[in-house]
């Protein structure tokens, strides 16, 4: 008896990419051809304004292997993520961008690593092919993010591959303010990272915005880590003792030396100091309970306007 192929399904979070998708679609189309495994390519149309949506109903028509997502509008790249991870049924899922900076070819090295019995494997970047600013954000995030988490956070992004018992943990998971490699971790069983590649991005127009990649950040820095709500006890005590502190070493130059407290450019410069570390305390407090305030609304994370089998 022939023993059943397994399935694998890609998902592609789609926003504003028709000039690439053909020439995505048959770099996937020749790794699907270089394995036994049985394909699917999910795309989520994430409320793009170009013709990325006919594009892949113009791919859908001649490969029914295509299946196609569109949301009712942009719900963000990790809820269109999302949105792909929860129709996947295949025996392991790998997600990946749009914009050939995550290669197709490296998904042969993933089914490798599978096959060994890892449950999670995930994309190692050797190199960037992005200005020097940005691969230095990068960098800073990634060690900024692994020393402050609360768990083994790896230096990886997106791109990877998940086992269907791992695609079944993720999908049990509903948090609005997401970060799916920070959750890929944090979820645990037997993972592992291979060394890829970064490659460049076929019309060098990033579609994440430095701002984009700061709320990124942000997600994971808050939801993987308390430091940020314990930072303000640990930096009021600190200043309090510098202040119990200066007070000790006015008074002794008063006593002993009769010199006065220095003039009032000093003054005014603590006190902006410490104004302005209430206002981003409050600040970072209100970040906090806006994300209550969403949690507690139970919004769905995305809605689906069709899709195209």
């Amino acid at each position: 008896m022939e023993e059943k192929r397994k399935k694998v399904s890609v998902v592609i979070p789609v926003f504003n990419e028709e000039a690439v998708l053909q020439t995505l679609y048959d770099r996937l189309a020749k790794v699907a051809e270089a394995r036994h495994e049985e394909f699917e390519f999910i795309f989520v149309n994430d409320g793009s304004t170009d013709g990325s949506l006919n594009k892949l109903i113009e791919l859908n028509s001649q490969d029914k292997r295509v299946c196609i997502i569109d949301l009712a509008r942009n719900f963000s790249h990790q809820n269109a993520l999302t949105a792909g991870i929860d129709e996947a049924d295949g025996d392991a899922v790998i997600l990946m961008d749009a914009d050939l900076e995550d290669q197709p070819e490296d998904i042969l090295k993933f089914l490798d690593k599978w096959n060994e019995g890892y449950q999670v494997v995930y994309a190692v970047r050797r190199s960037r092919k992005v200005s020097l600013l940005k691969s230095l954000i990068f960098k800073m995030f990634h060690m900024l993010n692994k020393k402050i988490s609360n768990i083994d956070m790896q230096i990886a992004g997106i791109f990877g591959l998940m086992d269907h018992v791992v695609v079944e943990q993720m999908k049990r998971i509903s948090e609005h303010n997401r970060y799916i490699p920070g959750l890929r971790n944090w979820i645990g069983f037997n993972q592992t990272g291979v060394e890829v590649d970064r490659g460049a991005r076929y019309d060098a127009k990033p579609r994440m915005t430095l701002y984009r990649l700061y709320r990124l950040a942000f997600d994971s820095f808050t939801s993987f880590s308390d430091v940020l709500l314990s930072l303000p006890l640990h930096l009021g005590i600190i200043l309090s003792a510098l202040s119990l502190l200066s007070i000790v070493i006015i008074f002794i130059f008063k006593v002993f030396f009769d010199i006065g407290p220095w003039g009032w450019p000093s003054l005014v410069s603590i006190i902006l100091l410490l104004a302005g570390l209430q206002f981003f305390f409050i600040g970072l407090i209100g970040e906090f309970i806006s994300r209550i305030f969403f949690e507690v609304k139970k919004r769905p994370l995305y809605i689906i306007k069709r899709k195209y089998r």
